[in-house]
C-alpha cells in the first residue's frame, strides 16, 4: 500500500468536533483562539498594576515588542516591494 502525501495537507481545515451541527470547531479555529489568547495575555503584562494603564519608561516586554513589531513589518515590507530600507 502507498501513501501519497501532498505539501497542501498542512492548510487543509479539518472538522474536529460538531456542536448540534451548528457551529464546528476547526483546527484553524483552535489555532486561532491560541495565538490570539497568547496577544492578549502578552498585552496585559503590559500593563501597570495600580492604574492599568501601560507603562511610560518601556520595560523589556514593551521593548520587546516593538522589536517584534519592526521586525514583522520589515518582512512585510521586503516581501512586498523588495528590499526595503527606512
Amino acid at each position: 500500500m502507498t501513501f501519497y502525501y501532498s505539501p497542501l495537507e498542512q492548510f487543509e481545515i479539518l472538522p474536529i468536533f460538531n456542536i448540534l451541527g451548528i457551529f464546528t470547531l476547526t483546527n484553524q479555529f483552535i489555532t486561532l483562539f491560541i495565538i490570539i489568547l497568547c496577544l492578549s495575555l502578552f498585552f496585559f503584562l503590559l500593563l501597570k498594576p495600580s492604574t492599568q494603564t501601560l507603562y511610560i519608561i518601556p520595560n523589556r516586554w514593551q521593548s520587546m515588542l516593538e522589536i517584534l513589531y519592526i521586525v514583522i513589518l520589515n518582512m512585510v515590507l521586503e516581501n512586498i516591494h523588495g528590499n526595503y530600507k527606512h
